[in-house]
Formats: C-alpha cells, sequence, structure tokens
C-alpha cells in the first residue's frame, strides 16, 4: 500500500515503467495473490 501511495505521489498517473498503467495496475496487482499454493501451505503450518 505504501509503495502505491509513494509512486502516486511523485508520477501520479502517467505510464509506469515497462509501459504498465502506473497506479492503477500496482493498485490491481494489490489483489493477485502469487503461488496460492504457498500462501495455503503458509496457513496449514
Amino acid at each position: 500500500f505504501r509503495h502505491v501511495t509513494t509512486v502516486e505521489r511523485i508520477i501520479g498517473f502517467k505510464t509506469g515503467t515497462g509501459g504498465t498503467a502506473g497506479v492503477s495496475y500496482l493498485r490491481k496487482m494489490l489483489d493477485v495473490v502469487l503461488f496460492p499454493e504457498l500462501f495455503a501451505l503458509r496457513t496449514a503450518l
């Protein structure tokens, strides 16, 4: 969350590095769970 806020303050809503949608892309990626199997294993231990 803090990274998104920092990026929003510094670059605003310009295109991000690598041609991404910038802040909106970062916000969307906060909802994506990478490696869900590892996440589930972590909660099972």
